[in-house]
Parts: C-alpha cells; structure tokens; sequence
C-alpha cells in the first residue's frame, strides 16, 4: 500500500531531546509507484471495500472517519472524497444505514425489545437509536416491528384459506364435450 508515514526521531538536545516527525514518502520511491491510473483505482477500491468490510464487522461500536481514513492511509478529507465517489454516500451515513439494515434484521427475526436491539448495535441511548431508525426507515422501530407481524400474520392466514393445489383439477376439454 502507498501510505505517508511519519518517523520519529531525535531531535538534537538544542530542542530538549524531544521526538519530532520527519515525513517520509513511500510513493517517492519509482519501484513502489503505481503503473497505471487503472492500479491506482483498483487500489482505491480495494482500500474502500476493506474499510466497508471493517464496518460490517464492527456495528456495535462507535466508528469515526479518522480510523477509517488511517485503515485506508489516506487522510480524512480524502478518504471521504473517495468514499463518497465509490459510494454515493458520505461514510458515517452509510455505517448509519448499516446499522439500521440489521437492526430491522434484529426486529425481525429475534423478539429483543428495541432496547436491546439497540444496546447489540451500540447505541448506549434507545431514544436517541429510535430517532436514527426512524429518520432512516421513516417508521419508530416498535411500529416497525409491529407492521412486520401484521404482515406476517396476514401471509399465514392467505396461506391457510388458500385452495391446495391437489384439490382443483381443472377438466380436460374432452370431459367438456362429451
């Protein structure tokens, strides 16, 4: 990967025999520069996807664009540019939308009060969590939850006062004419 790194070194005792930084970078070297602008981009993407991954990994904690920008090494300015062409979106909305997918996975396929869904997702406030589901899914999650069951409920009773397949038959023509 092409990062800037910083190197600490000692200062002379001039400046106290403090640490200070000295930028080395490793794009400067011609062995380690990219071909192609093709490269570049499939790097860029690759850096965006591991960094999309990580966030999958990670919902049920607090994210901020520093460390993604550090996983991807790239600034912060720039790793938002570069997500926000590859995605569409700005990063933190859509590890917000991540959130909110599986908390309407949590909602419908667990009976964890919204409490808890929130707590598994790492949001140490419900209400505040309720705000966030609703301004993405523009429902509160117990209407949500509750829609999902209706719905569900209203699947099952089609199911059961549908016709079974076995019982109509319908007849051939010649059963007609004769």
């Amino acid at each position: 990967t092409y990062c800037r790194m910083i190197q600490l070194t000692p200062t002379t005792e001039r400046s106290g025999g403090s640490w200070a930084g000295m930028a080395v970078d490793s794009t400067s070297d011609p062995a380690r520069r990219a071909p192609s602008a093709l490269r570049h981009d499939v790097e860029t993407a690759e850096k965006i996807e591991h960094t999309i991954s990580y966030m999958m990994d990670h919902l049920d904690h607090p994210l901020q664009v520093a460390t993604l920008a550090g996983m991807a090494c790239v600034s912060p300015s720039h790793y938002f540019a570069l997500f926000k062409r590859r995605t569409s979106s700005a990063p933190m909305d859509y590890f917000t939308r991540l959130r909110m997918e599986r908390a309407r996975k949590l909602l419908d396929s667990t009976t964890r009060s919204v409490k808890e869904v929130a707590a598994a997702l790492g949001y140490d406030d419900p209400f505040y969590f309720s705000r966030v589901f609703k301004s993405v899914n523009h429902v509160a999650p117990s209407y949500y939850r509750q829609q999902q069951l209706s719905q569900s409920t209203l699947r099952s009773r089609a199911e059961e006062n549908s016709p079974c397949e076995t019982s109509f038959r319908p007849s051939r023509r010649e059963d007609v004419t004769k």
